[in-house]
């Protein structure tokens, strides 16, 4: 026995469900197979649209508690989507594919050219990382040197594929840094972790909308501190290359740094001992071997590689933030004082 729902036409079907919200169109999407084969391609076309966030932001805090006022926020470039598990079929996806949906990001420092007005510490503060940086690098020079013809075909390589919008802000973004510092004996640091997808208002430091997708709390530990840090391909300073860009469209779960249970949220880092950025000796810093203290007083240099975010959430932000709201959220930075 067929229903009148079975007479209406796909186009008519798909125009009438695309009304509900996402919430909804979960539910009703298990009324009947008809709503579910036409309702879920809805929800995933829906989710492939939002998640490249069209006129919003996702932003990245990511701090020691005690540091949470003078750490500042962190912007994330949109990199693509990428599935927990097997590939997803585009023509007849599942309802439970498309919570394997993970969004991928890369956290970069905010600029003031992208609108987010800085301090004077904070630019301080980048003035030092960027010499540090660059004198890093001059110190390695001498071991890790290339051949001339090789350096002049990565220049040229460099410069041959900047091309686009995409790689002009690749070009002009500002590796993204954290320090964890671990006092003799201590096991573990933390790291506060907050995500949200926010749409900057036409007034400078102001944003029209705001919606939270995680808050949670990391543990970054001694011993996988060490093992990423003695697996690291450059133990002289930061390297860029990163899994980010190696086209993979499926997400593996042992390299990330979960910020909840459920695994919504992760985070990965490159680890750089401390002293290969500072140009010290590393008997003062990094991880210690053959020291008779088993858990001596270390630093690291975590290096943002990856932020992936389940595709569900963020459509789910979006949505959130496009209800009216009189509500301005101010996240200026002026001399320091957060406001």
């Amino acid at each position: 026995m067929t229903s009148p729902m079975d007479e209406l036409p796909n186009e008519m079907l798909a125009a009438t469900l695309a009304l509900l919200s996402s919430r909804e169109l979960a539910v009703v999407a298990l009324v009947s197979r008809r709503l579910y084969s036409v309702g879920v391609r809805v929800l995933y076309r829906r989710l492939v649209d939002a998640v490249r966030l069209p006129d919003h932001e996702l932003i990245l805090e990511c701090y020691h508690p005690s540091a949470k006022i003078s750490t500042p926020y962190l912007a994330c470039r949109y990199l693509g989507t990428r599935a927990d598990g097997g590939a997803i079929d585009d023509g007849e996806p599942l309802l439970a594919d498309l919570f394997r949906l993970y969004s991928s990001f890369r956290p970069v420092v905010a600029a003031e050219e992208d609108g987010w007005p800085l301090d004077t510490a904070t630019r301080q503060r980048r003035r030092r990382r960027r010499r540090r940086l660059q004198q890093s690098q001059l110190d390695a020079e001498g071991a890790l040197a290339l051949p001339q013809q090789l350096q002049a075909g990565h220049q040229i390589e460099q410069e041959g594929g900047q091309e686009g919008d995409d790689d002009d802000d690749q070009d002009k973004d500002e590796m993204a840094t954290q320090d964890i510092d671990l006092d003799q004996g201590e096991l573990f640091s933390q790291l506060c972790t907050v995500t949200n997808v926010v749409k900057r208002s036409a007034r400078r430091g102001l944003l029209s909308s705001h919606a939270n997708t995680c808050h949670g709390v990391v543990r970054v530990w001694r011993k996988w501190l060490a093992d990423m840090a003695a697996a690291s391909p450059t133990c002289h300073g930061y390297d860029d290359a990163g899994s980010t860009k190696d086209g993979n469209t499926t997400i593996g779960r042992d390299g990330f740094l979960w910020v909840d249970a459920a695994k919504s949220v992760g985070l990965k880092f490159r680890v750089v001992p401390a002293a290969a950025l500072a140009g010290s000796s590393l008997l003062l810093s990094g991880p210690f071997d053959d020291c008779e203290d088993d858990e001596p007083a270390v630093s690291y240099t975590l290096v943002y590689q990856e932020l992936v975010v389940r595709s569900s959430m963020l459509l789910s932000a979006v949505e959130a933030s496009a209800s009216p709201s009189t509500k301005a959220v101010i996240i200026a930075q002026f001399e320091g004082h957060l406001l």
